[in-house]
């Protein structure tokens, strides 16, 4: 079985060594790199046409596909470039500032290899560039629920409550093909969640792998996961791309694409600029008001109840903006509030030591002075 490793890289010359090098421990003879440059403007360029030009091993090929100028919205037009230049049986996606698990991704590379499916789910590592510490992601505790037995109907429901990202997943290139699976295109990011959504409906075999194959960087300056603006958007175009070919009477799916949504709303709530929110209100509004009452009643309202994001569905499902919009407020202002206590409390302590410090010098003082006066009598 051989491998298209699609890279896709901008402004990222501080992490894009790493990430070719273990792209390159993982890689075999029969495997190409295909690096798609997304108009780098710092030496990213540089180093992939310095990394195309070293020594590879025997019967690997490197690609460089260097774009020029960045190309609108997120990843999904490099991508798409990369799957039009793949010609090899599994494509695995990378982000070039992540690196890869060289023994967990051969781990991985065998099982998908013998299960022989459409696409294989494996798992990761986040890694938080600030506090240069490795955690498991946000969905980890979904692999407790992976377990023999389980319907089509549930497996599907399973691996689309999984994290979407493309860069956890090999695909078999046959099925994207045959399926016309790419990248939606626009001038949006987060574009890796319809495409999972359709890679899953539209996969006739899949399994799921529970090794760690890469680490995924985090709060570096630039990067997407650290939106908090009209980005967010994004999210209401995609759930809309999602439902649009759904049949009418999919209830497991609609059900799950409502739960989808809400659940990415709730993660953006503590990320919204003040600027964003009332564009941000409408939007979510048109899409919660289009939710089916029946299905929000009796699967989606329960699993949130008591939670931040129930009141928000609440006030925009009714169509309250203003609601919406004053409780926000509230919570920007008792977050404000609690920062300043927090702040407080940090000076108040500080001006302690301080005090604490200045006593103790007096007494040292004091003390030195004492004995200077011993010694002269």
């Amino acid at each position: 079985m051989s491998i298209s490793f699609i890279i896709t890289s901008y402004n990222i010359d501080p992490f894009i060594e790493k990430c070719l090098q273990t792209v390159l421990a993982c890689a075999q003879a029969g495997d190409e790199i295909i690096i798609i440059d997304d108009g780098s403007k710092d030496q990213t360029p540089a180093m992939i046409r310095a990394f195309a030009k070293s020594e590879l091993p025997e019967g690997v090929s490197v690609v460089p596909v260097l774009l020029g100028a960045n190309t609108f919205g997120g990843v999904g037009i490099a991508a798409n470039i990369g799957l039009d230049h793949a010609c090899k049986d599994t494509v695995f996606f990378v982000d070039g500032d992540d690196w890869l698990n060289p023994e967990g991704f051969k781990r991985c590379r065998d099982v998908f290899e013998a299960r022989n499916v459409d696409f294989l789910l494996t798992n990761y590592q986040v890694y938080d560039q600030e506090s240069d510490a490795c955690t498991a992601p946000a969905d980890q505790e979904r692999w407790a629920k992976i377990r023999s037995g389980l319907s089509q109907a549930e497996r599907l429901d399973l691996v689309l409550s999984f994290i979407a990202v493309p860069w956890r997943k090999f695909y078999r290139r046959s099925f994207l093909q045959k399926a016309g699976l790419r990248f939606p295109e626009g001038d949006f990011f987060f574009e890796d969640n319809p495409f999972h959504w359709e890679v899953c409906r539209k996969a006739q075999s899949f399994s799921f792998f529970n090794q760690v194959i890469c680490y995924h960087r985090v709060n570096r300056p630039g990067q997407t996961m650290e939106s908090t603006g009209a980005e967010l958007l994004a999210f209401f175009t995609h759930y809309e791309t999602i439902i649009a070919p759904l049949a009418a009477g999919d209830i497991p799916l609609r059900t799950a694409a409502m739960r989808w949504l809400v659940n990415n709303m709730s993660w953006h709530l503590n990320r919204l600029h003040p600027d964003t929110l009332r564009s941000w209100g409408q939007r979510a509004m048109g899409c919660l008001q289009d939710f089916d009452d029946i299905l929000w009643e009796r699967f989606i309202a329960p699993k949130y109840a008591g939670q931040p994001i129930a009141n928000v569905c609440e006030d925009l499902r009714a169509g309250d903006l203003h609601a919406f919009l004053q409780d926000r407020n509230l919570a920007a202002l008792s977050e404000q509030m609690t920062q300043l206590q927090n702040d407080m409390r940090r000076l108040e302590h500080h001006q302690q030591s301080l005090r604490d410090l200045t006593e103790s010098q007096c007494n040292a003082q004091e003390y030195a002075a004492f004995l200077a006066l011993y010694k002269e009598s």
